[in-house]
């Protein structure tokens, strides 16, 4: 009898032991289904759910603008020469496929041209300059009509000034590359359900490079190799930039209209050289939103840049 009793008890402890070991086993492959299951959710996107890619507009305007423009440079004369001036603008802004697409890249080319006189109109200075600018923006938006943009701008510029009344020195070549500051807003009205775009964005430089010859140094003697530097820190104790742009778009059958008031200020002392370029215009131009197809993204879900 106490051996039968033995072997049932030992038969019962050993059916106790079995059922605990499958129980272990079951949990074991639990887990790792379950990590496995995550693992393949995770690689093939946010819990196995793709989201639709947006097809991303790209903003592109061009303008010509006509104003007033004053220029003021001691290494030509010490007179101010004031006259009409020609301003070509192109914009480019895209997405940079960064932060949620909030951060926007931006393309700038300026070109601008004046006719000047002396305010005895007895001689002229006409003035040059081809500029461009790529920043990234970083977009805000506090409520839905309203979106505001900051970032970091890389400016370089690339022009001169040509004087009738000297002989010597008639020409001053004007070259720096900055580093500047931009800020944007953007807000969208409706006047009798036509959505109207109003827009201002201002920049100025922090730091950058300045060219500079030395106060009566003709360009002759630059060509013959001076040793003197040519190329000058440039920040706020000897340079002073700032560029203005309002713009209002308003849409129409086959286009958009966009209509601008632009205010640049330049003004540089360098090796005891002043100059002073200040230019107003009213532009008018185009603006598109332009987009291209690929791939299998939605063709239904579409992101311009300031909805």
């Amino acid at each position: 009898m106490k051996s039968q009793n033995s072997n049932d008890c030992f038969n019962s402890r050993k059916g106790e032991l079995s059922c605990k070991e499958s129980g272990i086993k079951h949990l074991i492959f639990s887990v790792r289904s379950f990590l496995s299951l995550l693992f393949l959710c995770t690689a093939s996107g946010a819990w196995c759910t793709d989201p639709p890619e947006k097809i991303s507009f790209t903003y592109e305007s061009s303008m010509i603008g006509i104003g007033k423009t004053s220029v003021y440079d001691t290494y030509l004369s010490p007179l101010k020469y004031k006259g009409a001036g020609l301003n070509l603008i192109h914009e480019q802004i895209k997405m940079a496929g960064l932060r949620n697409e909030n951060i926007l890249a931006q393309h700038l080319f300026y070109i601008e041209l004046a006719d000047t006189k002396n305010p005895t109109e007895t001689a002229a200075s006409y003035l040059g300059s081809l500029e461009y600018a790529y920043g990234l923006l970083y977009r805000f938006k506090p409520v839905q009509k309203i979106q505001f943009f900051t970032g970091l701008q890389f400016d370089g510029l690339v022009g001169g000034i040509y004087n009738t009344r000297n002989g010597n020195n008639p020409v001053t070549a004007k070259i720096h590359l900055n580093l500047n500051l931009s800020g944007m807003a953007a807000y969208r009205i409706q006047i009798k359900k036509q959505p109207i775009r109003l827009r201002y964005q201002l920049i100025f430089p922090i730091a950058g490079v300045q060219f500079s010859p030395e106060f009566g140094q003709s360009y002759y003697e630059i060509g013959l190799g001076a040793n003197n530097p040519l190329l000058h820190w440039a920040s706020f104790h000897n340079q002073f930039m700032i560029r203005s742009l309002f713009s209002v778009e308003l849409p129409l059958p086959f286009c958009t209209l966009k209509l601008a008031y632009m205010n640049a200020v330049y003004e540089t002392q360098i090796n005891s050289l002043n100059t002073q370029i200040l230019s107003n215009a009213f532009c008018i131009g185009f603006s598109k939103d332009i987009f291209s197809i690929s791939g299998q993204k939605n063709k239904k879900n579409f992101q311009t840049i300031f909805d």
